[in-house]
């Protein structure tokens, strides 16, 4: 990877470059760790100040611009650490105050340009029109988040926020490029059976039969909630599986990007089936890259 500071190329101080995105954050970040010894004539002598850019490039590819944040300077191991967030997280610092009128893609390209973004490609939604009241003490990200039922990914690209759908793409991850693995898979959360009640009645219920035989009855009793379009509707949101969860590092930089699907070319040590991917981790030290993804069932 090669690093900018504003126009100044630091990649020869860098020793190590983490870019993190995880799906359910306005926008990526990075942290950059420098040597930094004032006392050293050899070394060029670094001053960042919040405020200033950075960029990170890999083989031509900008990977990651965004401001700096941070400034945290340690004497002992003669270090200077930047932190930096892209443009896309001024989305979470900057509050709405409303009434909005318009389909979740229109609202959201009004709340980019409150910030001062430009919006790329946002992804319709369901395409209705809704009306969202005085939004005040939220702020824009998580208006945002509301108008797609919190099943969008925010991303800053070539200048743009683009906004798209959780689970839009598919790809296998192959076993050979692992390099560490983690995984936990637990049943105590699950529930396969749930009855939902009106006025003291049975209104709807839903089964996962493949569940219940898997790990016998677990049951669960709702009231009637105006949050689903109708019982049954709700009876089947109740259900919940196995809950499954992975961290896989893999060798190099994988181009997987948060929100899509991904799935092993084979079972490996507790990790099968598909998996939606919630944070991607880029680490750069000692010239080596890898890639870090957690991954979770849904």
């Amino acid at each position: 990877m090669r690093v900018w500071l504003d126009d100044t190329e630091i990649t020869g101080l860098c020793t190590r470059v983490t870019v993190d995105k995880e799906a359910a954050a306005a926008g990526a970040e990075a942290e950059v760790v420098l040597v930094c010894a004032p006392m050293d004539s050899r070394l060029p002598r670094l001053d960042p100040a919040c405020g200033q850019w950075v960029h990170v490039r890999q083989e031509g590819e900008l990977l990651f611009t965004g401001r700096v944040e941070q400034v945290s300077y340690d004497a002992a191991r003669l270090a200077l650490t930047l932190l930096c967030f892209d443009p896309a997280s001024l989305l979470a610092k900057n509050h709405c105050r409303g009434p909005y009128t318009g389909t979740p893609a229109q609202i959201t390209r009004q709340l980019c340009q409150l910030c001062g973004l430009e919006p790329g490609e946002i992804w319709e939604g369901d395409g209705q029109t809704v009306q969202l009241s005085a939004t005040c003490g939220r702020n824009c990200y998580r208006t945002v988040r509301s108008l797609y039922d919190e099943a969008c990914v925010v991303e800053y690209s070539q200048g743009r926020v683009n906004v798209y759908p959780l689970g839009g793409r598919q790809a296998v991850l192959s076993s050979g490029q692992l390099v560490g693995l983690t995984a936990r898979n637990s049943a105590q959360e699950a529930v396969n059976r749930v009855r939902v009640y009106s006025n003291g009645k049975l209104a709807a219920q839903h089964t996962d039969e493949q569940g219940l035989l898997q790990l016998g009855l677990r049951s669960r009793d709702e009231y009637l909630s105006l949050q689903y379009p109708s019982a049954q509707e709700q009876a089947r949101a109740g259900v919940q599986r196995e809950a499954r969860q992975a961290r896989l590092t893999l060798t190099g930089r994988s181009p997987v990007k948060c929100g899509q699907w991904v799935t092993l070319d084979r079972p490996l040590m507790g990790v099968y089936g598909t998996y939606l991917v919630t944070q991607v981790t880029w680490h750069c030290e000692k010239g080596l890259t890898t890639t870090e993804l957690g991954v979770e069932s849904l």
